[in-house]
């Protein structure tokens, strides 16, 4: 059986990322790992991702959680350098 860390491995996702699919989408990490795998695949996907990010900064913002709100942008700010948004999307 593998391991988190072995699923981790074989995906270009890094565990923030990965929590980021968890809470967003309320999976456990191991289903997480394996959709951000499929969703990093393609331009949809990617745009799926940037917009959870967007989706948990938003709601933090708006429940006045600003330490959070703060830690998401900083990771956002990580994802968005590694994977821009595809071309032609907002």
């Amino acid at each position: 059986m593998l391991s988190l860390v072995d699923c981790l491995d074989f995906i270009d996702l890094d565990r923030d990322t990965v929590d980021i699919i968890a809470e967003h989408q309320r999976l456990s990490i191991t289903m997480a790992t394996q959709l951000g795998n499929i969703l990093i695949s393609d331009r949809h996907g990617l745009l799926a991702l940037h917009e959870m990010h967007r989706d948990l900064i938003a709601a933090c913002a708006e429940n006045g959680n600003l330490t959070r709100e703060q830690e998401l942008r900083r990771l956002y700010t990580r994802f968005s350098r590694k994977y821009p948004m595809p071309h032609g999307c907002l």
